[in-house]
């Protein structure tokens, strides 16, 4: 494509956007209403506004501190004689505005320093020269990649994909880009995929903006439905190749009535009720496959340990896999102080592993020495041989891969499978979601745990959240800080605050004497692993990273968690993030920082979070708020990879794609029509991301 060379052509890849068809599957996040001129006097503080007048005053200075270079200013002045103030922030020298002739100008109402109105870093369109769509798409994307310049390699995926549609339109066949025949989609009454990507890049001049911003068009349920059906075509598959499976029958009572007599704390009754669906689960002749879902904290290692004891006892192994060595470890320690009296042994096996070590490690488990192994991925590594494996356990599971998850229980032919998961999930919802894995929930929190304290702050009130900080560390305590971006430098809103590197920066002065360490995704893995250790090990007392922390280890000592921009994540990853503390005897706290602009759902849903206490509660405000922070979302919690499909908002779609996919299969069980082309394809695409949670086969 003409402006995409190998450096944008890396960055897209790291967004998994490798060809026109992602390009396509990329929809805007917000839509900007071009429609309506505002009125200078009319402006809110924190809104967009698109104002028409003509610029005065042009002024350059530089700034000598914060992250700004220099500033720009100037005045628009509108038809009837009045004024604002115009802000840009590191323009290069070379920039040109147009003074004098009409202009458009759109951008963010900000307050200056004197507390009056301005627009902060505005873009500025020549009335004279340009066409603004009545409604602009904005996407999210890598720094080294322009707005104009992607919208013009989907205007050329939109151009290629309608002459593939008008050159199959009248036969049987699918577009290349759907998976759903079209003969099933006039059953499912939905518009041609082309028509709804059309509507969803370039809506109309008569489009509803709040239905484009929340994701609930008819044209996103097309993409919904069209994504649900790959997703349970590749669910009946698993259940047809599921019911032919033997599993490794475990039958007790034995070392599991022990543990369960030795626990230093009596198990909860959801625990109870877990325990006892799995242990049906492992007496029968078929393999088990579970998903147990379980709030952070809720005890969910604990039933996993019970479910290793019954494998022991049957004479089999247990692998655990964890997506971190510090959490591998973790379970190692928590496994060792539960149950080492026990008489079993474990080992750990990870990618520091190596040598003479690593080597007398495999040939002990492959004699069957160990009856519990915990590792990362090094469990499914080559060379890599189980005794006798009976149980395969996966912890947040969904950060794995479905080959990962495939070649791990392909160390025992037999084995059973328990799924853990701490997205929150109502069961009702995962038991139709999953028609072929078996679903326990732990929806109780374990006695003696402290209640986290949430508390939603402004932008303006970060030096308050500060000093709430700078508290807890002189009682020996730590915190965390959660930012969205990296670096800011792919912000459009300027707001560099907003990155884990400028937070670094600033709370180096604010905090001083505080020892803050970095967290985010483009450091190496081991680099990662290190800041966590020194974390955990006492050796930083404040964490500032991305949502990459989301799944980390306790740490008892850390009693703060800052999220900031919280308005821009869905409750489920922010119940998430804020489990990240309260795991001591200290009390807690997660301070939410929404923007100054936030209003309506966005603060409606942190006002219930901070209302909640438990992820249960969670999912069903979620449910009930029917708000764009749905539960899954593969932008939002890694959970499934899927794009368009909100199962809150979407739930009888689940029931409708089913249907549609067995009968489907029913027609073409090998998917070799040519009208199975496309979901073919659409599968495949579902497989190579990492499908999760529905497929472990």
């Amino acid at each position: 494509m003409r402006g995409i060379g190998p450096k944008r052509a890396a960055a897209l890849r790291e967004s998994h956007i490798e060809s026109l068809v992602d390009a396509l599957l990329h929809l805007p996040y917000r839509y900007i209403d071009l429609r309506e001129r505002h009125g200078i006097t009319n402006l809110q503080l924190g809104a967009d506004a698109l104002l028409e007048g003509r610029l005065e005053g042009l002024s350059i200075r530089p700034r000598g501190y914060g992250n700004f270079r220099s500033a720009s200013s100037a005045r628009l002045v509108d038809a009837n004689n009045r004024r604002i103030r115009v802000v840009w922030f590191n323009l290069p020298a070379y920039t040109q505005f147009p003074t004098g002739e009409p202009i458009l100008l759109y951008g963010k109402v900000g307050s200056g320093a004197d507390g009056t109105l301005e627009i902060v870093h505005p873009e500025v369109h020549r009335i004279a020269s340009v066409e603004l769509p009545p409604i602009r798409p904005v996407y999210s994307l890598p720094e080294e990649v322009p707005q104009r310049l992607f919208a013009s390699v989907v205007s050329e995926g939109l151009t290629r994909v309608e002459a593939l549609a008008k050159l199959k339109g009248g036969g049987t066949g699918a577009t290349e880009i759907g998976a759903l025949p079209l003969e099933l989609g006039g059953d499912a009454g939905t518009q041609p995929i082309s028509a709804a990507l059309r509507y969803l890049h370039r809506p109309p001049a008569d489009a509803n903006i709040e239905h484009l911003n929340e994701g609930d068009t008819a044209a996103h349920r097309t993409l919904a439905l069209d994504e649900m059906f790959v997703f349970q075509l590749a669910l009946c598959r698993e259940r047809a190749r599921s019911r032919r499976r033997t599993g490794a029958v475990m039958a007790g009572p034995g070392l599991t009535e022990t543990f369960k007599e030795t626990l230093p704390f009596a198990p909860t009754i959801a625990q109870m009720r877990a325990i006892e669906e799995i242990a049906i689960d492992l007496a029968a002749p078929t393999q088990m496959n579970r998903l147990l879902i379980g709030d952070v904290g809720s005890g969910k290692t604990v039933v996993a340990f019970w479910a290793a004891l019954r494998a022991a006892e049957a004479g089999y192994q247990t692998a655990i896999m964890a997506p971190t060595e510090l959490l591998a470890e973790q379970h190692q320690r928590n496994f060792e102080r539960l149950c080492g009296r026990l008489g079993l042994m474990s080992t750990l096996l990870t990618g520091r592993s190596t040598g003479n070590e690593r080597a007398r490690n495999l040939r002990a488990i492959e004699r069957g020495d160990f009856a519990v192994v915990f590792g990362t991925q090094a469990l499914i590594q080559e060379g890599v041989r189980m005794h006798k494996l009976g149980l395969a356990v996966i912890d947040e599971q969904h950060r794995f891969g479905v080959f990962d998850r495939a070649r791990l229980i392909a160390l025992g032919s037999q084995a059973n499978v328990l799924l853990m998961t701490a997205t929150p999930i109502p069961r009702s919802l995962a038991q139709t979601l999953f028609r072929n894995l078996s679903v326990s929930a732990l929806d109780e929190m374990p006695p003696g745990r402290t209640p986290i304290t949430t508390g939603i702050f402004s932008e303006r009130a970060m030096a308050d959240v500060d000093a709430i900080v700078r508290g807890e560390i002189a009682k020996g305590n730590r915190a965390y800080y959660v930012l969205p971006l990296i670096d800011g430098s792919d912000d459009e809103q300027g707001e560099g605050r907003a990155s884990v590197i400028a937070m670094a920066k600033r709370l180096n002065g604010t905090l001083a004497g505080a020892r803050v360490g970095m967290l985010h995704g483009r450091m190496r893995p081991a680099e990662k692993e290190r800041a966590m250790r020194e974390f955990r090990d006492g050796a930083l007392d404040v964490l500032v990273s991305t949502t990459v922390v989301e799944v980390g280890i306790d740490v008892a000592e850390a009693t703060v968690m800052v999220i900031v921009a919280a308005d821009r994540y869905g409750m489920a990853q922010l119940h998430q993030l804020r489990g990240r503390v309260g795991r001591g005897a200290a009390p807690s706290r997660c301070c939410l920082i929404v923007s100054d602009g936030a209003r309506g759902p966005a603060l409606e849903r942190m006002q219930v979070l901070a209302r909640s206490t438990n992820g249960a509660e969670v999912a069903h405000a979620d449910l009930r708020l029917r708000g764009p922070g749905d539960l899954f979302g593969a932008r939002q919690t890694g959970a499934l990879p899927l794009r368009f499909a909100r199962f809150i908002r979407d739930w009888t779609m689940i029931e409708t794609a089913a249907d549609l996919a067995e009968r489907w299969l029913e027609r073409d069980p090998k998917l070799d029509r040519p009208a199975s082309s496309g979901a073919r394809a659409a599968l495949q695409r579902i497989l190579d991301s990492g499908f999760s949670l529905g497929d472990i086969g």
